[in-house]
């Protein structure tokens, strides 16, 4: 009897650096799904971003980086034949990244039996039911040839629905527990943190979070605002730093910039409340968020798309829009003046990630599991 070829799956995109979310999501589904022997795993390395000042931008890089892609998708069709499984990566909503989708799915349609895509920029359906030119029709069509998708939150079922794809699976980001003695904030000290981590511009709430802050800091003068993380353009350093210099609380706020490892967990076991504030349209599942719960922080949430289902009762949520800077002043305002609603916040948090967001055995191994099966049947 012949023996069984091993299934061969592909993961496409770009992991770290930069550190976003999408490029951790890739590292972490290479890793994972590298480990189970079931099958092998290959990855086809994206690069349009070396960094986060040219995201969602138009240059001739990324036109040769696109010419590479092609070439290393040729290179992995004349080794490997049709794959079995190719996983590839939403770019979302935006022109760059669609008409990158545009140019490369019907490529990739061509070396797979099964494609789905990871949908983690959210944002195509809004994109779509606003406009019908010429290359949200195209993305309809290249799209019409996937067979399935995976998603974060089921908020963001939307955006395969509004593409024609039927087969959904929701698998949020779990992560591994790096906080293992379960350490809860300690609201006892003279000096008290609230972070705000991630990118940092003003679809994800930066500069509100500085004028919101600048309003209650007399309040509390035991507070002060940790901003780590990188800048996006056209937002910068150099502008934020002006903002709180006009607010007149330059010495209240510590911009770290980008940490890893030991480093960013200290920022986050030594803070007491933590504070998302996105308002990005491609908004789809806040990652550190999750690292907050990691820790037993107290969140602090815009009502933004899918928040909610990911911080569930870990967060106080404030509404966005033009009144977004008072709401959020506001709800600050009394969380901070209310311990027991701080201790009893940090402690559903820790408890939700233990529940909801901590590793524990892969979603996206069964995924795959199941999906070869499906191609044996065939």
């Amino acid at each position: 009897m012949p023996v069984k070829a091993q299934p061969i799956i592909v993961i496409a995109g770009q992991t770290p650096p930069p550190t976003g979310g999408q490029n951790v999501m890739i590292a972490r589904l290479l890793t994972d799904l590298s480990s189970d022997a079931r099958w092998c795993t290959e990855h086809l390395d994206f690069r349009f971003t070396p960094c986060f000042s040219t995201v969602r931008q138009a240059n001739l890089a990324k036109v040769w980086e696109l010419l590479k892609v092609y070439g290393r998708l040729f290179q992995l069709s004349l080794r490997r034949g049709r794959v079995d499984l190719f996983i590839y990566p939403s770019g979302g909503p935006q022109t760059v990244p669609m008409v990158r989708d545009i140019v490369l799915l019907p490529f990739v349609r061509l070396v797979t039996k099964r494609l789905w895509v990871q949908f983690h920029a959210a944002g195509v359906a809004d994109r779509l039911q606003r406009r019908n030119g010429i290359l949200e029709r195209w993305l309809k069509i290249v799209y019409a040839g996937v067979d399935g998708a995976i998603v974060m939150t089921d908020y963001n079922r939307c955006d395969p629905a509004a593409l024609g794809i039927t087969e959904v699976e929701v698998i949020p980001h779990r992560l591994k527990d790096e906080n293992r003695e379960a350490k809860l904030p300690d609201f006892s000290h003279k000096s008290l943190q609230i972070l705000h981590a991630g990118h940092l511009y003003d679809l994800k709430g930066t500069p509100q979070l500085l004028e919101a802050f600048g309003r209650i800091a007399s309040e509390y003068p035991e507070w002060r605002l940790v901003l780590m993380g990188e800048f996006l353009p056209p937002y910068s350093e150099d502008e934020c730093r002006a903002k709180c210099r006009e607010l007149g609380i330059e010495k209240r706020v510590e911009i770290l910039g980008v940490l890893r490892g030991e480093e960013k967990a200290a920022q986050f076991s030594s803070s007491q409340v933590f504070v998302f504030a996105s308002v990005a349209p491609y908004e789809s599942f806040g990652l550190v968020m999750t690292e907050a719960m990691m820790w037993g922080l107290p969140l602090l949430v815009s009502d933004w798309r899918g928040n909610r289902e990911v911080a569930g009762d870990a967060a106080e949520y404030f509404e966005v829009g033009h009144s977004m800077v008072k709401n959020l002043a506001d709800k600050m305002s009394a969380l901070l003046a209310d311990k027991a609603k701080m201790l009893a916040l940090s402690e559903r948090s820790r408890a939700r990630f233990g529940s909801v967001f901590c590793e524990n055995g892969s979603e996206y191994r069964k995924l795959v599991g199941r999906l070869c099966a499906a191609n044996d049947k065939k």
